[in-house]
């Protein structure tokens, strides 16, 4: 008899949450991970580390009990979006589409240690951690995991929630198809004369997209994706001297001027995509299924999103069962609606491939057509705020 229902290697947000889940359905769950994540600190600077979170992953977030310990004072909510791109911009107000907000800016590691506060508290689910696996025993009736300290432990199900490089994903033999951008994102935390109150605003460059993402303190968040040569250059600039680029990159932001700035960090881009999310008793979340470009802030969502549609599918289910056909259950959902949003994804960050006159024109186009009907802007919006995954979560709550 296996010693768990289900075993979930990785404890970042998607994988804890999916773990805290998957155990408050009333199944026998392990969580393994190399380390428990470090208690963040009231007074510990706000991580340059940040995510935008989505109203339908909060909504899943607060169903498990995993927002009870969130610093609400270190996320910001934002209420408004503005694109901007060829000359022209599109915006987004929460209340035209029936919202609060249409998301809120977290650190990873507020959240992690909310989610992390709730497992711990969650009978039914055991915290393996830290703990390295060592080696995957996969067989047709249970999974085995043989741990680096010699212990072993079984389940009907393992998922795989360990990282782009996941190790779950390579002894379950699926292939992954992976795109290097060639380009680094460069994030900091800045000052401007006039504070952010709540607007998430993104200008297309022909560089790369630029982003200002509101923080608590009236800061905001820059996530500016550039090619690889660019990024190399842009870190070793001053902050004066690097502030001047971002001001031409950034012109007709409305928060004033640039001012102090944090440590920057450049952090490459890399598309992956698994071929399959689901192999016999083996299914696939998080970064693990797949990692997308920055540019729509999309991919903590993603991986939330498919904690949420994962127990959904796992809903009623019990470890004298088959697992395979729920599993592909939520394989088919995932691969379709993730695969969706990373191909939109990817589309939308190559179009400068086609020069600037034709991308602006189709921008352009694509603007008049959004601006004209609230209608038509909905879709987006139901996608970007995950409000699929939000009525979701209210049916099966």
């Amino acid at each position: 008899m296996a010693d768990y229902d289900v075993i979930v290697v990785g404890g970042g947000p998607a994988g804890a949450s999916a773990a805290l889940a998957l155990a408050e359905n009333a199944l026998k769950v392990a969580l393994i991970d190399r380390a428990r994540p470090t208690p963040l600190e009231q007074d510990h600077p706000l991580d340059a580390r940040v995510v935008a979170i989505s109203p339908g992953s909060m909504a899943f977030l607060d169903t498990i009990h995993a927002t009870e310990r969130l610093k609400h004072e270190r996320l910001a909510a934002y209420q408004n979006m503005r694109v901007c791109a060829g000359g022209q911009q599109l915006d987004f107000v929460a209340t035209e589409h029936g919202l609060d907000q249409l998301g809120w800016i977290v650190e990873i590691a507020n959240l992690n240690d909310s989610i992390w506060h709730a497992a711990e508290r969650c009978r039914g689910l055991s915290l393996i951690a830290p703990a390295e696996v060592e080696a995957f025993d996969l067989r047709p009736e249970s999974v085995t995991l043989t741990l680096a300290d010699g212990r072993r432990v079984s389940s009907s199900i393992l998922i795989g929630a360990d990282s782009a490089r996941s190790r779950v994903r390579e002894a379950a033999g699926i292939d992954v198809r992976v795109v290097d951008y060639n380009q680094r994102a460069i994030v900091t935390h800045l000052k401007t004369t006039q504070p952010n109150t709540g607007l998430a605003w993104q200008r297309f460059t022909d560089q790369g997209p630029l982003a200002l993402l509101p923080l608590p303190d009236g800061a905001n968040s820059l996530v500016w994706s550039v090619p690889f040569d660019l990024a190399e250059e842009l870190m070793t600039l001053e902050d004066t001297a690097f502030i001047k680029q971002l001001e031409a990159a950034a012109s007709g932001h409305p928060f004033g001027a640039f001012t102090d700035l944090t440590q920057r960090h450049a952090i490459p881009l890399i598309r992956r995509q698994s071929d399959r999310l689901h192999q016999g008793r083996i299914a696939l979340l998080g970064d693990a299924a797949r990692s997308v470009h920055p540019l729509a802030g999309q991919g903590m969502n993603l991986g939330l999103a498919d904690a949420a549609v994962l127990t959904e599918c796992l809903n009623g289910w019990d470890a004298g069962q088959a697992p395979q056909t729920r599993l592909a259950r939520y394989a088919r959902r995932r691969l379709s609606d993730g695969g969706l949003i990373a191909n939109g994804i990817h589309i939308i960050n190559e179009s400068h491939a086609l020069g600037s006159v034709m991308r602006n024109a189709g921008i352009g186009a694509a603007f008049r057509l959004l601006r004209s009907s609230r209608l038509a802007r909905e879709p987006f919006v139901r996608r970007a705020c995950g409000l699929d995954v939000l009525e979701q979560t209210r049916k099966t709550a």
